[in-house]
């Protein structure tokens, strides 16, 4: 006997079989026990959701003579009849009949009563590839059919169905199916075939299948042809093509700390194992979407259908990345998908990504200076570098600040800000008064009102320089031009130190710190013309900045 897939062999065969559509076998069921079933019904979903084993069960269940709760009771003669091959239950394949003669053909024999059962029943399968004129030749058939026929459309893209046939429809969605039911359910299959395959292997199996149970069934069929009845993770990975977590892990390690050439081993790695590219660029880019998903929402376990194990995992290694960095290294990843059908070097592409993604600082956009900021950032808090650290000092003779910090010391800046850089003699002698010194009356505090724009722009970068310091350091090439009433306008003539300065989020710790220095007051960002990216860069980065045309 020749040997049926597993999907086939164990197809649901009544609705409480199904698993994940609980919120369409519920509505299915009553309406049978009740005898209110529709006349049409448009079942709509992605592939292996389980559209056709509900429709054939309905099916049945409305030619049943004893259902049992809305379930087919399979044992009554309808049962049985409608369990094979029955010339009142109409498959048809819309791919293949697209044309408005098939339909007509098809809406005249629906006229006829039914052979052997009570019900005729039409599935009309992928009914997106129906022509115009077939859907126009269907339309007041399903509109008034006779009452003898239930017709149920099948299709993985419901968009393409005209408006006036899904409004005659009983429209139901399927959903993907999760990880955990699809694991669940293979388990069962694979007990009654006595084999098994290892917990992580079936993980990896049920995330591969994206959703569709007839996929996995598929995947679990052929690993047991690949190995026996019983399957290793290991085994699983070579059959799947793809990488197993850890070496993404290690990957996404050597990406994000900045160590390409560790990353090119790793990539020779996936090519002498055999592994397809595609797979693997694919499986990296869901790694870094976990990442930055774990960075974003914390513990999400039931978002990224992984185990506790995994899930602590990913929140571990995001810890060590930016939001920015992690975003900006999904896209290139992405894109580099995309493209990597129509290039003649597939390595050469991902080998050339992977080392754009792994040392950022070589770029020269703002996405990449943001990122850069981010990662200093980063290292201030963690105490990193003792070279590194930043500080905001404030001037005592005019209020004016001085950023002091290099990072293993930077060779002679080729430009500076036109800042004073003149100290007061703190050490010389005082000189002895020749009689003594009168009482002066106490000077008063300066308010925000009598201070000039400049001054009160300082008094702000002092404030947000205490949470902020980075900000402030940047605030620092920002001049106060002028007081309107209670707005504090300042202007920059650096194009991206005054879009970072004045993005929505930075804004608004801006006019938190001006509350805080002088209550009532916010700030305004305009900009100059006069400077360009290289200039800034040399201000932010040191002399060794550099922009390659």
């Amino acid at each position: 006997m020749s040997h049926r897939a597993l999907y086939r062999q164990y197809r649901p065969a009544a609705f409480s079989e199904m698993i994940g559509q609980e919120h369409i076998t519920t509505i299915l069921k009553n309406q049978v026990k009740s005898g209110t079933t529709a006349h049409a019904y448009l079942f709509a979903g992605t592939r292996g959701t389980g559209k056709t084993s509900a429709a054939r069960i309905l099916a049945r269940a409305v030619n049943c003579e004893d259902p049992v709760d809305g379930e087919p009771c399979c044992r009554c003669r309808s049962c049985k009849i409608s369990a094979g091959e029955c010339a009142d239950i109409i498959e048809l394949d819309a791919a293949s009949n697209t044309g408005v003669d098939d339909m007509r053909d098809m809406i005249e024999k629906a006229r006829f009563m039914p052979l052997e059962l009570k019900h005729k029943v039409y599935i009309i399968d992928e009914a997106h590839a129906l022509s115009a004129n077939a859907f126009n030749a269907l339309l007041k058939t399903l509109e008034e059919p006779p009452p003898h026929v239930t017709f149920i459309l099948a299709t993985t893209e419901p968009h393409k169905i005209p408006a006036t046939i899904i409004s005659r429809c009983q429209r139901m969605d399927f959903h993907r199916l999760g990880v955990s039911d699809m694991v669940r359910r293979t388990e069962e299959v694979l007990e009654r075939e006595n084999a098994s395959i290892e917990r992580d292997g079936l993980l990896a199996i049920a995330r591969s299948a994206e959703g569709g149970m007839r996929d996995c069934l598929s995947l679990a069929d052929q690993c047991l042809s690949f190995c026996g009845n019983r399957v290793s993770t290991q085994d699983v990975y070579s059959v799947l093509g793809s990488m197993e977590d850890g070496f993404l892990f290690d990957m996404a390690e050597a990406i994000l700390s900045g160590e390409p050439a560790r990353a090119l081993e790793l990539l020779d790695k996936v090519v002498r194992d055999g592994r397809d590219l595609k797979v693997f660029l694919h499986d990296l880019t869901q790694h870094m979407r976990s990442l930055l998903l774990a960075k974003l929402c914390g513990h999400c376990s039931d978002i990224l259908d992984c185990t506790e194990d995994t899930m602590k995992r990913y929140e571990e290694q995001a810890k060590g990345a930016g939001e920015t960095r992690l975003l900006r290294c999904g896209e290139l990843l992405l894109q580099a998908e995309g493209r990597l059908r129509t290039v003649t070097m597939p390595r050469a592409l991902i080998e050339s990504t992977l080392v754009r993604i792994s040392r950022p600082e070589e770029k020269r956009t703002m996405d990449d200076l943001t990122e850069r900021i981010e990662l200093l950032e980063r290292q201030i808090r963690e105490g990193a570098s003792r070279n590194a650290a930043m500080s905001i000092e404030k001037r005592q003779d005019d209020g004016e600040y001085q950023w002091e910090g290099s990072i293993e010391e930077p060779p002679e800046p080729e430009y500076a800000p036109p800042f004073d850089i003149d100290e007061p003699i703190r050490n010389a002698p005082e000189p002895k008064p020749e009689e003594p010194a009168r009482a002066q009356p106490a000077k008063p505090a300066e308010t925000a009102g009598s201070m000039s724009p400049q001054k009160l722009w300082k008094a702000i970068l002092d404030k947000l320089g205490e949470t902020e310091r980075t900000m402030a350091v940047s605030g620092m090439y920002g001049k106060g031009r002028a007081i309107n009433g209670n707005v504090l306008e300042v202007a920059f003539e650096s194009e991206i130190i005054y879009r970072m300065m004045s993005a929505p989020g930075a804004l608004e710790k801006v006019n938190q710190a001006a509350d805080k220095a002088a209550p009532g007051y916010t700030v305004r960002m305009t900009q100059k013309s006069g400077d360009d990216m290289e200039s800034t860069g040399r201000a932010l980065f040191g002399g060794a900045f550099r922009i390659e045309n």
